[in-house]
């Protein structure tokens, strides 16, 4: 099954509300689709999304504090 940006911001739309965390915004980090998102205990994350060939190739997810101490 090939995955499109809207469908993957959908599908992590749904894992970030059942997991407690609130979408800040969809971003782009590096050139990637990406989200940022305020966890349930608080701390920012930044979630980018590397799409090869329809198909989701790679997840990396930030949670340095001190890298993202300048987001909301």
């Amino acid at each position: 099954m090939k995955a499109n940006r809207t469908e993957v911001r959908r599908a992590l739309t749904l894992h970030f509300r059942k997991n407690g965390s609130t979408l800040v915004r969809a971003a782009a980090i590096n050139g990637l689709p990406a989200f940022i998102t305020r966890q349930a205990d608080g701390k920012p994350q930044t979630t980018t999304i590397r799409i090869e060939g329809g198909k989701i190739a790679a997840i990396c997810v930030m949670r340095t504090s001190d890298k993202l101490r300048h987001l909301p």
